[in-house]
């Protein structure tokens, strides 16, 4: 009898408490990490029993055990072959794979998170770099400013003035491209736009991305760098836009296209179905490719659980979909896309992630679900007034406003485009993939207004100046003179911010959107290992 078999023995023969099961299965572990040749046939006759006994579901840290299982057989998966035992890695990453249809969420989640940190050819790739954000010198001063003199020495001449966008100031031009000077915010450091320019460089070097249409901008280079100052134009930037004093800026050459948007609500500029879904498709497939080169855009949209908080909590406030937690303003975040009609775009959100697994996995669901969000914002767009709750207390219906049909084919389109893009191989035909029931789900609880309340905790209050406080408020659609009559620290705000998808501080409220981006990103990362490992044998 091997290792294996005398510990698998005792609960193969009578049921395990959950304790000697979660020691027993940490033991196998421990086995399949010294002993790359013990037969492994009890492994998966033991992880079948684990996720099936429904005694285990019912245990608080269930999660655990789960979890343990899952990486046995991830070992199993990752044991060298060269013997040709390929049909245990199969059977492995088959139990896996089987193990997110399961209708409990803590196997599920164990299954999905060990073959979505299955390791990649990438990783072993020595650790790229940043592209160089050259041209920060020491001193900043002197810096050229954008202005009519400056841009004839690159033969560009505008033909109306300066338009602001976010931080950014807009003009067309001439040649019919349009030059954006791309400002940097206050508390920024210069280096920053530096990099953007970079990645501008990097990527547009990059033959792998030819596929698919992706326009690059063009920054503008000059002897000391890309820093320029930004022109002196008479009207402010938005409300909300702080930016550096000093007006430090790059500029780059665009195509029009760049600030079109999936989702716009003004009718000469609302794309029809089929053109969203080309766009959504293309952004899948574009960010896909990129993560399989290592290459990640880490905010195709803002997703945060809670915005207020930002600066007293570890993540910033930042969104972390394994957790499960409820999504701050999901409508909100949608309103300007980091992808469009161009392809890709804000270019300061690219990171180099080689070697980074379990990152790898989150910036995957993350991607998923920013476009799933994306997807859905495009319906509510089509009446952006219709939003929050009536007269009555009760939530504005919206649903109405969805086609589901669309919806689902979008989804659809989405999983298989990322797929393709990640893996580099077709979509399997059959792979499980149920967008019916999402589609569903979607509409009812982006179509309902259900969580509009924000709540600014007084913590959170002593932490602001008055003149910060007041302009939180203010932010948060409360009137300025009801935001100045409002004692900073005195007791919780209650804000109507919303629609978020979950109560303050609760789960999120579609939990279905959470399996969507766990099993989709653990089947794009099992795609791409299984191709790989094809290619060893």
């Amino acid at each position: 009898m091997t290792v294996l078999e005398q510990l698998a023995a005792p609960h193969l023969t009578a049921r395990q408490d959950f304790s000697a099961a979660f020691v027993a299965m940490n033991r196998i572990k421990d086995v399949l990490q010294v002993d790359a040749h013990v037969p492994v046939a009890p492994v998966f006759t033991l992880c079948e029993q684990v996720v099936a006994s429904p005694a285990y579901q019912r245990q608080k840290q269930a999660y655990f055990l789960y979890q343990a299982a899952a990486e046995a057989l991830q070992l199993v998966a990752l044991r060298p072959d060269p013997g040709g035992r390929s049909a245990d890695r199969r059977r492995a990453l088959a139990l896996l794979n089987s193990g997110m249809d399961l209708p409990h969420a803590a196997p599920r989640r164990a299954m999905a998170e060990a073959l979505g940190m299955l390791p990649l050819a990438v990783d072993s790739l020595p650790v790229a770099s940043e592209p160089m954000a050259e041209g920060v010198s020491a001193s900043l001063d002197g810096l050229p400013r954008c202005d009519v003199d400056w841009l004839a020495g690159y033969h560009i001449h505008c033909l109306n003035g300066w338009v602001w966008q976010g931080r950014s100031l807009l003009a067309e031009t001439r040649s019919g491209e349009v030059l954006v000077v791309k400002c940097l915010r206050a508390g920024e450091e210069p280096i920053a736009l530096c990099r953007e320019s970079a990645w501008m460089d990097h990527l547009r070097g990059l033959p792998a991305l030819v596929e698919r249409p992706f326009h690059i901008p063009q920054p503008l280079v000059h002897g000391r760098g890309v820093l320029v100052q930004a022109p002196r134009v008479a009207q402010s930037p938005p409300d909300g836009t702080t930016l550096h004093p000093k007006r430090y800026a790059i500029a780059f050459l665009t195509a029009p296209s760049y600030f079109r948007y999936p989702n716009e609500a003004a009718a000469n500029r609302r794309l029809d179905g089929g053109q969203v879904r080309e766009i959504l498709s293309r952004s899948a497939w574009l960010l896909g490719r990129l993560m399989a080169m290592g290459i990640a855009h880490t905010a195709p949209i803002p997703l945060f659980h809670n915005r207020a908080q930002r600066h007293r909590r570890e993540d910033g406030g930042r969104y972390r979909w394994t957790h499960a937690g409820r999504l701050d303003r999901w409508l909100a975040s949608c309103r300007y896309p980091n992808f469009g009609v161009s392809g890709l775009r804000d270019f300061e959100h690219f990171e180099v992630v080689t070697g980074r697994s379990r990152f790898r996995y989150e910036i995957i669901g993350s991607h998923l679900i920013s476009l799933l969000l994306v997807a859905g914002s495009y319906f509510r767009s089509k009446a952006p007034d219709r939003m929050g709750l009536d007269l009555s207390g009760q939530p504005v219906d919206t649903r109405d406003l969805f086609d589901r049909s669309l919806l689902q084919t979008m989804i659809g389109d989405i999983y298989r485009a990322y797929y393709e893009g990640f893996t580099g191989d077709v979509f399997p035909e059959g792979a499980s993939i149920t967008p019916s029931h999402l589609a569903d789900r979607m509409i009812e609880e982006m179509g309902l207004d259900r969580h509009m309340e924000e709540i600014l905790r007084v913590v959170d209050q002593d932490a602001m100046d008055r003149f910060t406080f007041t302009s939180f408020l203010e932010s948060r659609g409360l009137p300025r003179k009801a935001a100045l009559r409002k004692t900073k620290g005195q007791r919780d705000i209650v804000l109507m911010t919303g629609p978020h998808l979950g109560g303050f501080n609760q789960a999120i409220s579609l939990p279905e959107l959470i399996d969507f981006a766990a099993a989709g990103a653990a089947r794009c990362v099992a795609g791409r290992f299984c191709l790989e490992q094809d290619r060893l044998s």
